[in-house]
C-alpha cells in the first residue's frame, strides 16, 4: 500500500487508520448487542463481513476502494475479540482464565507461525494472491464456527433482572483503557512506522522484519501459556509493572539498535511484555465486569487498540518525519513510563474497591 501511494506516509497511515476508527464508532453504538443478542450470531456475521472485506482488498485499485474495504473490515472485526473473551469469561473458572486467554493466543500464533515470511513472499509476487488466501481461510473459519460454536451468554433469552451500569463502572474501565494507550501506541508504531524506519538503514529490511515477526511468534507459542501460569501466583500490579518495563526497554532497543542482534533482543522483550500484560489484563476485566455486561466491558477495554491504531500511525508518522526513529521510540518509552504509573494506581484502586462494587451490584439487582 505504501508503494502504491507513491511512498506517501500521511496518505498510507490515513487509510490504515480507517479500520480502527470504524471499530471505535461501532464499539459505542453496537457493542451492547454482544450481550443483548448473544455471542454466536454476531460472531458469525462478523466473520462473513470480514470475508467480503478481505476479498475486496484483492480487487481494489483506487484509494476509495481501499477505504471502503478497510471500513467493512472494521465493521466485521469490531465484535470478534470481545465476543471470544466474553465466552471465556462465561465458561472458564476465574483461576484458569489467564491460561485460557494465553492458550487462545497461542493457537493464533501457531496458525501464523509462517505467516510473516509467507505473506512477504506472496506480497512480492502478487498482493492479490495474499488477500485471496486470507479470504479463503476466513471462509473455512466461518464454516467451523457455524457448525461447532455454541451460545455461551447466560443472559440471552431469559427474563433475569439486569444490572444497569453506573458512572463509577465506566470510570474504572476508562482508567484502565487510558493506562493501556502507551502499549497499544507502541504496537501501532511496530505495525506501521517502524518498518519504514527500518527501511532507512537495513538493506534487506523485509527479511529482517519477517524474521523478527517469526521469532516473536515462536516465543508466543513456546512461552505464553507457561509464563502466564508461572506469573499467576504473583500480585497483579507487580506483574503489570514488570510487563510495562519490558515494553519500555524494548522501545529503546527498536529506536537505538542498528544491529540485528539488538533488534532480536528488543523483539524478545516486547513479546515477554505482551505475554505478561495482555493476558492478565483480560482477567482483571473479566473480574470487574458484571455478568450481564461482559461483552460490553471487553469491547470498551479494547478501545485502546482502536484509538491507537486509528491515530497512532498518523501521529507516529508525523513524529518520525520530524525527529526520526530515535525520537519516536524515545517518546514511546516516556509514554510507557507514564503508563505504568497510571496502571499501577488503577489496579490497586480496583483491588480495594472490587468487593464493595460487586456487593452493591447484587443489592441493586435485587431491588
Amino acid at each position: 500500500m505504501y508503494d502504491q501511494f507513491g511512498e506517501n506516509i500521511i496518505l498510507t497511515t490515513l487509510v490504515i487508520g480507517v479500520q480502527p476508527f470504524t471499530e471505535i464508532v461501532l464499539t459505542f453504538s453496537i457493542g451492547k448487542w454482544i450481550d443483548r443478542f448473544g455471542r454466536r450470531p454476531i460472531l458469525l456475521w462478523s466473520l462473513l463481513i470480514q470475508v467480503i472485506a478481505i476479498a475486496g482488498f484483492a480487487l481494489a485499485s483506487h484509494v476509495w476502494l481501499f477505504v471502503l474495504c478497510a471500513f467493512l473490515n472494521g465493521l466485521g472485526r469490531f465484535a470478534y475479540i470481545p465476543i471470544s473473551r466474553a465466552q471465556i469469561s462465561d465458561t472458564v473458572h476465574p483461576e484458569k482464565q489467564a491460561e485460557t486467554f494465553a492458550l487462545l493466543s497461542t493457537a493464533s500464533s501457531i496458525g501464523s507461525l509462517g505467516g510473516p515470511i509467507v505473506g512477504a513472499i506472496l506480497f512480492q509476487l502478487n498482493p492479490q494472491v495474499l488477500f485471496i488466501v486470507m479470504a479463503v481461510l476466513l471462509v473455512l473459519y466461518f464454516i467451523m464456527a457455524l457448525k461447532f460454536l455454541p451460545e455461551s451468554n447466560p443472559i440471552t433469552n431469559t427474563n433475569e433482572p439486569v444490572y444497569k451500569l453506573r458512572a463509577n463502572d465506566y470510570k474504572m474501565i476508562v482508567w484502565l483503557v487510558v493506562g493501556m494507550l502507551p502499549i497499544s501506541f507502541f504496537h501501532s508504531q511496530m505495525e506501521t512506522n517502524w518498518p519504514l524506519y527500518l527501511k532507512e538503514y537495513m538493506v534487506n529490511y523485509l527479511f529482517v522484519f519477517s524474521l523478527l515477526e517469526t521469532i516473536g511468534t515462536v516465543i508466543f507459542i513456546v512461552l505464553e501459556v507457561v509464563l502466564v501460569n508461572r506469573t499467576s501466583k504473583y500480585s497483579r500490579f507487580r506483574i503489570i509493572q514488570a510487563g510495562y518495563f519490558l515494553y519500555a526497554f524494548a522501545s529503546l532497543g527498536f529506536g537505538f539498535s542498528n544491529h540485528i542482534v539488538g533488534l532480536i533482543v528488543s523483539q524478545v522483550l516486547l513479546c515477554l511484555g505482551a505475554i505478561v500484560i495482555l493476558n492478565h489484563m483480560q482477567v482483571i476485566i473479566s473480574t470487574l465486569a458484571p455478568k450481564e455486561h461482559k461483552g460490553r466491558y471487553f469491547a470498551l477495554f479494547g478501545l485502546h487498540w482502536d484509538i491507537s491504531r486509528s491515530t497512532g500511525p498518523l501521529l507516529g508518522g508525523s513524529i518520525l518525519a520530524l525527529v526520526g526513529g530515535k525520537g519516536l521510540f524515545l517518546i514511546t518509552f516516556l509514554l510507557l513510563i507514564l503508563g505504568v504509573i497510571s496502571q499501577t494506581k488503577a489496579i490497586q484502586s480496583i483491588d480495594r474497591k472490587t468487593n464493595v462494587v460487586i456487593e452493591s451490584r447484587s443489592a441493586l439487582v435485587e431491588e
